[in-house]
């Protein structure tokens, strides 16, 4: 036997009932998203930037050799002075060259892809460690 679906009458009732439920449905999820969205949110407020100080000539000649082969972009002042000054302590200290490519691997394969270089992997933190001996320590 095969189900049949009410006519006349009946049939509107119901479906009346079914798009007013549709619809308060619909309108209880605006109203609920208005009423979140009037909460208001404090957001704390960030640090004051700090600034950086200028770059010393040895800092500046070491960014100028990165920047020539294309692997300064994108790396701020403050990490090539940190990176440059770890190198050569690295460096002064005798650290296995392996290690010391360790410290600059993330920060050169960082510069080398967002500038899109030449130099890529180890390749980039081997010239930054280069020029770090040669331009700053």
């Amino acid at each position: 036997m095969r189900a049949v679906w009410p006519r006349g009458r009946w049939a509107r009732i119901l479906a009346g009932f079914g798009v007013l439920a549709t619809t308060a449905g619909c309108a209880g999820t605006a109203a609920s998203e208005d009423s979140a969205a009037a909460i208001p949110v404090t957001v704390p407020m960030a640090a004051a930037p700090v600034e950086a100080e200028a770059l010393d000539g040895p800092a500046l000649r070491f960014k100028q050799a990165l920047a020539e082969a294309g692997l300064a972009a994108g790396v701020p002042d403050e990490t090539l002075v940190a990176l440059v000054r770890g190198t050569c302590a690295q460096l002064a200290a005798g650290l296995p060259e392996e290690q010391i490519l360790g410290s600059v691997r993330s920060v050169a394969a960082f510069a080398a892809s967002v500038s899109r270089a030449a130099l890529q992997g180890d390749d980039a933190a081997r010239f930054y460690v280069g020029a770090a001996r040669e331009t700053y320590c």
